[in-house]
Parts: structure tokens; C-alpha cells; sequence
């Protein structure tokens, strides 16, 4: 089995977990409504902004051949560049006002998501992030489709689906720079390991934001002001 085919197997196993947690369940059930598909974008809104800064860190770590790859991920991190406000914008296209969003602190279970990489990159093999990018871009290329379809019966309208249309789409070229990546920089078992590993803990932590989102609009609980967002704003 080739290196791309056991990462492919192991993604397999991962979007089904996430298909298969709690918050999806309620979501494939039909058992959701606006409130929470609003609460659901306004944690990606979160997430989704760290992302561009999230994949420049990581060419620091690049060395030797791997520096080949800086100008493409780069490139990549800039093309990310915006995409938060697109989740804003479908939450304002439900009716919410979404001024004060960008100053909030994010849910836990958000939070949790956007450390992995850092730790990831920091902490462990670097070249293991591949495994949490690899995730966020093949997610909507492989069901996109059906994630839209229940959305439009929960009677989410087209406007408000900007950022899963955008990601369904665009993605599919992202899903040809990923196999770039995993040529280029997955060299070693530890490689391969790590982007492994990464790929099931995105997976597992990105439905726990999504389960988060859903019971905050259940039973909100105000998690305060980002400060440092709020002094730059």
C-alpha cells in the first residue's frame, strides 16, 4: 500500500467517526434547526481565521528539501485568507447580528481545535500537520454534497451556505496540492504516523466542536470577550 493510500484509508476511518458523533447524529436525524446552524458558523468563524497563520507557522520548521514546499504552502495559507468572513456572513444571512462574533471567545471544544496543529507543529513532527490540513480539506470535497442537502432541509437558504459551496468547490484543487504535500514531505513510518495520527485526532476534535455548537444553542453559556481580539479590533 502506497503512502497516499494508507493516509486515504485512514482518513476513511476518521470521517466516518466524525459522521458518526454526537452533534452528527442530531444532524443527520433532521433534529437541528437555524439556531443551530448559526451557533455551528459562528465556531467556525473561529476556527476557520486561525488557519492562514496556523499553515505560514509551519514552514519554519521546513529544512533541507522540505523548504521546496514553503512557496506553495504559502500561496495556500493566502488563498485561506477570508474564508472566516464567509462563515460571518452566512450567520448574518440568517438574521443574527454578528458585530460583537469576531471579539468572543470561542467554545472550548473551538479552542481544542485550533491548538492541535500548534502542538502538532511545535510539540511533535511537523510535518504531522499534513494529517490535521488533510482532514479540513477533504472533509467537504467528500460530503459536502450531502451536508448541504440536509442543511437545505433544515431550511437553511443558499445565501447562508456560502462557505461550505465555497469549500466544496475549491477544495477539490487543495485536494490536488495535498498530494503534493504527502509526495514531497512524507518521506519517513514517523511521517507517515504522525500525518496519521493527526488526521483521526482532527477529525475527532472537529466533531466535538460541532457537538459543542449544537447544545451551546441549546442552553448558551457566554464565554466572555477575547481581550486580545477586542484591543486590536
Amino acid at each position: 500500500m502506497s503512502t497516499l493510500e494508507q493516509i486515504n484509508s485512514v482518513f476513511d476511518l476518521a470521517i466516518t467517526d466524525f459522521n458518526a458523533c454526537e452533534g452528527m447524529q442530531r444532524f443527520w436525524d433532521r433534529g437541528l434547526g437555524l439556531e443551530h446552524y448559526a451557533s455551528l458558523m459562528r465556531q467556525i468563524f473561529h476556527h476557520a481565521r486561525e488557519n492562514p497563520q496556523i499553515q505560514a507557522a509551519a514552514t519554519a520548521f521546513f529544512r533541507g528539501r522540505q523548504r521546496e514546499m514553503v512557496q506553495p504552502f504559502l500561496r495556500h495559507a493566502v488563498s485561506e485568507v477570508g474564508h472566516d468572513q464567509l462563515a460571518l456572513n452566512d450567520t448574518a444571512a440568517l438574521g443574527y447580528d454578528v458585530s460583537a462574533i469576531p471579539m468572543e471567545q470561542p467554545l472550548p471544544a473551538t479552542t481544542a481545535l485550533v491548538a492541535f496543529p500548534y502542538y502538532q507543529i511545535y510539540n511533535q513532527n511537523p510535518v504531522g500537520y499534513l494529517g490535521y490540513l488533510y482532514y479540513l480539506e477533504f472533509m467537504p470535497t467528500t460530503f459536502g454534497a450531502q451536508y448541504m442537502e440536509v442543511l437545505g432541509d433544515m431550511g437553511v437558504p443558499r445565501e447562508a451556505l456560502s462557505f461550505l459551496i465555497d469549500h466544496t468547490v475549491i477544495d477539490v484543487g487543495h485536494n490536488k496540492l495535498m498530494r503534493n504535500y504527502v509526495q514531497s514531505l512524507v518521506v519517513t513510518q514517523e511521517d507517515i504516523s504522525s500525518v496519521c495520527y493527526a488526521i483521526r485526532a482532527t477529525g475527532y476534535l472537529y466533531g466535538c466542536m460541532v457537538t459543542e455548537a449544537f447544545a451551546h444553542a441549546d442552553d448558551p453559556n457566554i464565554y466572555g470577550t477575547n481581550r486580545q481580539e477586542a484591543l486590536y479590533a
